[in-house]
Parts: structure tokens; C-alpha cells; sequence
């Protein structure tokens, strides 16, 4: 699954990141290594499935890698994993934009199960119909949000959080539910992430009102505003 399929490394030419994309190489995709710091242009075109930020060679530089990849459209569309090492997890910033982590040092195989959600991801197949909630509206085919007719800008997985929610209105969902479900049963990030990407949901889209619910002591819904 995904063989053959683009995947943006951005970080230095050289060790640990070559590594990366040798990986990358025996897991069958066409890895392109974007060396920092990168073009804007050149991100822009590209259609990678994945885009992985090598965080071990990026080192101060990374939070402005992961700004120029969510400029750029066409990048910013593909999942974004970003490449950390263990002991430093816990001072990433999940507020940044990135849909799943993978922890080094890791296992060959703990990489083709990211890139394999990410595919999965990409292919999984959404009805053309206009979902709505009030005044918010979202495409699941052009992956495109609005209110009002006014474009929300979301990252990959604040769409896809925004959309399962849609899709299942004023259903309660625990924090465990929606990791496995959105994020998949592979992530192993905490539902501290969901807290973060709700938070971030609700700041976008609140001139659609308050659709997001905490239901204290259980999780979320979204709540339908009354017709009308």
C-alpha cells in the first residue's frame, strides 16, 4: 500500500536524515529530500503523500519548516509527521500543525505503519455531499471548509477531526474514541492532542458558533444549531 507514492523529507543533507530517506527507499516510495532551508516555491510544487520533518537535524529551525510547509498548498494538504527524538517529545508544541509523531529511535516498521495511515487516510473515500452545521459548511471531496462562503483555513487533521464530527452530530465521543478514529489506533501520541486540535477547531470556526461541546467528564460532540 502507498508503494511508489511521493514523500517530502525536509531536514539536512546528511545523518540522521539520509537514513530517512534509505528507509524510505526500502519501503518502496519516491522519497525527496527538501534540505533546509527550503524553497517555498518548490514546496508549493509538490503533491507528496506524507511530509516528514526530520525534527533530530532541523533542530532551532523547525518551527519555521513547519510554517513554510502549512503556507504552501499543495504541501500542505499531506499528512505532516514529524521525525522526534524521544527525550524531547514531551517539549513539542502540538499546537503546531503536525498529525502524528514518530518517536526516534524507531523501528523500520513503526515508519511503514505511519506512511500506511497516511495512506489509508488519503484514499478513504468521502461523499461528494455538502456537509453542514449552520452556517459551516464542508466539502469532504475538495477538502475545503467555509462559513458563510468564507474559506476556514484548517490543517489536514483539524479538517478530518472537524469532518468525523460532522458526520456523527451530537454523538458524545471520549478523548480514546476519537484518537482511535481520527488519528488511528497506530498514534501514540496522548489525548492531550485532541484537547489541542478542539481548542484550535473551536478559535476557526467560532463565527459558526459554539458547535464543539465538552460534555465534562466524557468528551466531545458537535451539537446542530436548530434549523430555521
Amino acid at each position: 500500500m502507498g508503494a511508489g507514492s511521493a514523500v517530502v523529507v525536509i531536514g539536512a543533507d546528511g545523518d540522521p536524515t539520509t537514513g530517512l530517506i534509505s528507509q524510505l527507499h526500502q519501503l518502496g516510495y519516491r522519497p525527496e529530500l527538501v534540505p533546509w532551508p527550503a524553497s517555498e516555491l518548490h514546496l508549493r510544487s509538490l503533491r507528496p503523500l506524507a511530509v516528514l520533518l526530520d525534527l533530530r537535524s532541523l533542530g532551532v529551525h523547525a518551527t519555521s519548516a513547519i510554517h513554510a510547509v502549512r503556507r504552501g498548498r499543495a504541501a500542505r494538504d499531506a499528512i505532516l509527521i514529524g521525525v522526534v527524538p524521544e527525550d524531547e517529545a514531551a517539549r513539542i508544541d502540538l499546537a503546531l500543525g503536525f498529525d502524528d509523531l514518530l518517536l526516534a529511535p524507531y523501528r523500520i516498521g513503526e515508519l511503514a505503519a505511519r506512511l500506511r495511515l497516511a495512506h489509508w487516510r488519503s484514499e478513504t473515500a468521502a461523499s461528494s455531499d455538502i456537509l453542514r452545521a449552520g452556517q459551516l459548511a464542508v466539502n469532504p471531496t475538495t477538502y475545503q471548509a467555509s462559513i458563510n462562503r468564507r474559506p476556514v483555513d484548517l490543517t489536514l487533521q483539524e479538517y478530518r477531526l472537524l469532518l468525523f464530527l460532522l458526520r456523527n452530530p451530537d454523538r458524545v465521543f471520549s478523548r480514546e474514541e476519537l484518537l482511535a478514529h481520527v488519528w488511528g489506533h497506530d498514534y501514540f501520541g496522548g489525548t492531550r492532542t485532541v484537547d489541542v486540535h478542539v481548542r484550535r477547531l473551536r478559535a476557526k470556526t467560532e463565527a459558526a458558533g459554539e458547535l464543539i461541546e465538552t460534555v465534562r467528564g466524557v468528551g466531545y460532540r458537535l451539537a446542530l444549531p436548530p434549523s430555521g
